[in-house]
C-alpha cells in the first residue's frame, strides 16, 4: 500500500483487533516512535521514525491528548476518576459541597459551546443551592422566633 492512509501510533498500542479493523478499512499501521516531521520548502513531505524510516506524507492529523489540571480539585478533596477527571453529577457538582466544575475542567471533549452550556447549568445549580441554604436558614429563624 504505497500512499494511502496510515496510522502511526507512536508510543500508543494498536491491539490485534484494532489492527484488523484498520486493515479492513485499507488503513495501514506503521509501528515505531515518531522522531520528527520532515518539511522541505515549507511543506510537509513525511514523518520520520526513530528507526530512520520516513513515511511519505503531505498531511498529518495529531490526536490531542487531554490532560486534566487536577491539582486544585485534588487539594479540595474532590473525587477523581481513574484518569484524574473530577467525578460530577449532571450539573457539574463535585463530591465536595460548594464545588462545581464545567467545560473542559470536567469534560475533555468540551468545546466552547459545550463549555458555555455546562457553565450555565453549573451556575443554575449553584444558585439553586444558595437559595436552598438561605431558605433553610430563614426557616430555622422563623421556627425559633428569630428575625430573618
Amino acid at each position: 500500500m504505497v500512499g494511502g492512509r496510515r496510522v502511526l501510533p507512536h508510543t500508543g498500542r494498536v491491539t490485534d483487533e484494532e489492527r484488523e479493523r484498520l486493515v479492513a478499512r485499507a488503513v495501514g499501521v506503521v509501528d515505531g516512535r515518531v522522531a520528527r516531521l520532515v518539511v522541505r520548502d515549507d511543506r510537509l513531505t513525511g514523518v520520520e521514525l526513530e528507526s530512520g524510516h520516513t513515511v511519505p506524507r503531505n498531511a498529518v492529523f495529531v490526536r490531542p491528548r487531554m490532560v486534566p489540571s487536577d491539582g486544585l480539585l485534588e487539594s479540595l478533596g474532590c473525587d477523581l476518576d481513574d484518569e484524574h477527571w473530577p467525578v460530577t453529577d449532571a450539573s457539574g457538582r463535585t463530591s465536595v459541597p460548594g464545588v462545581w466544575v464545567a467545560g473542559n475542567a470536567a469534560n475533555p471533549r468540551a468545546q466552547v459551546i459545550t463549555a458555555a452550556g455546562e457553565g450555565s447549568a453549573a451556575a443554575i445549580a449553584v444558585n439553586a443551592d444558595l437559595v436552598a441554604e438561605d431558605t433553610a436558614r430563614d426557616l430555622q429563624h422563623l421556627r425559633s422566633g428569630l428575625p430573618a
